[in-house]
């Protein structure tokens, strides 16, 4: 299958009809007819980069959920939102092990299951369809519920003071779980593209120290998949490219907004406290000479 952009005349308004329609079926949880609309951005030769940008933008305000667990019955159910982005970042890696013509079948897989994955909240309560209602949703004789948006898009907040600072803090607003602050100062420290590459490092770091430190007998909402978000957010920014702002650029926006459920929960665990306390106990380090200088928060000769 082609995977260069199509030159052009007309091109670019032929693509944005394309995508209007793939948006159509895919939020109509049309599996068969955004999968054709998909076939046919292909024939115009539109590349996977642009096609995987589009689909998140299309599913980003539907897979977030109000928490990342419920309590049914006393019982923890685990609620599980992640798997369109991650299907995302599957693609990007598998089809660099295909052949040219075939490198947009990892990214057909991701466009079947979209519609599969959205409003995961509604589909554990049987409201709606979908990869979590497969057992017990009655599918209306007229169109499907509309997927609902729990966490609409923000503003960028770009604070004061220094960066390391800013970056502390929007850690500490990510573990306490102030959703709309924590996402608004992450939009802010994005726009600063001297500082991107740190900014991006802190959210994995952020998805890494939610690891819980078992998973036998366990149905906690915490199974490691913000982690995998976060390299998920960075691997399709990277691909797509984050040279546009933040605020002026719709995919980049899109990739922020889908992944930010990710994090946006981050608890600190037992197995993360116990490396950090291993770290400050036996690795060299001095704190920095003030409370709020730039630079990371703990130093190690060499490094």
């Amino acid at each position: 299958m082609p995977t260069q952009a199509a030159t052009p005349t007309n091109g670019r308004q032929e693509a944005a009809r394309l995508y209007q329609e793939l948006e159509d079926r895919l939020l109509a949880r049309d599996q068969a007819g955004g999968s054709g609309i998909y076939y046919e951005l292909l024939r115009r030769g539109r590349p996977l980069p642009e096609i995987m940008a589009e689909a998140v933008r299309i599913h980003a305000p539907y897979t977030h959920v109000p928490y990342h667990q419920r309590i049914d019955d006393g019982v923890p159910n685990f609620v599980n939102n992640d798997h369109c982005l991650l299907s995302a970042r599957a693609a990007l890696n598998l089809q660099k092990m295909l052949p040219e013509k075939l490198a947009g079948l990892p990214l057909a897989q991701t466009i079947w299951y979209i519609p599969s994955g959205l409003d995961i909240w509604n589909q554990k309560l049987l409201k709606a369809p979908g990869h979590y209602a497969t057992r017990g949703y009655k599918m209306p004789n007229t169109e499907p519920p509309k997927p609902v948006v729990y966490w609409p898009d923000q503003e960028p907040l770009k604070e004061p003071g220094p960066f390391n600072e800013s970056l502390n803090n929007w850690l500490t607003l990510v573990e306490r779980g102030q959703v709309i602050d924590a996402y608004r100062t992450f939009l802010g420290l994005m726009e600063d593209a001297e500082h991107r590459k740190q900014v991006l490092a802190q959210l994995v770091f952020a998805g890494m120290i939610d690891v819980q430190d078992r998973m036998l007998y366990n149905r906690s909402y915490t199974t490691g998949h913000k982690a995998y978000r976060a390299r998920s957010v960075v691997e399709i920014g990277n691909a797509v490219g984050w040279t546009m702002p933040t605020t002026s650029s719709t995919r980049v926006r899109s990739i922020l907004l889908s992944g930010r459920a990710g994090t946006r929960f981050t608890r600190w665990r037992a197995t993360s406290s116990r490396s950090s306390s291993k770290v400050k106990k036996f690795t060299p380090y001095r704190r920095p000479a003030r409370p709020n200088a730039s630079g990371p928060c703990w130093r190690i000769p060499g490094l």
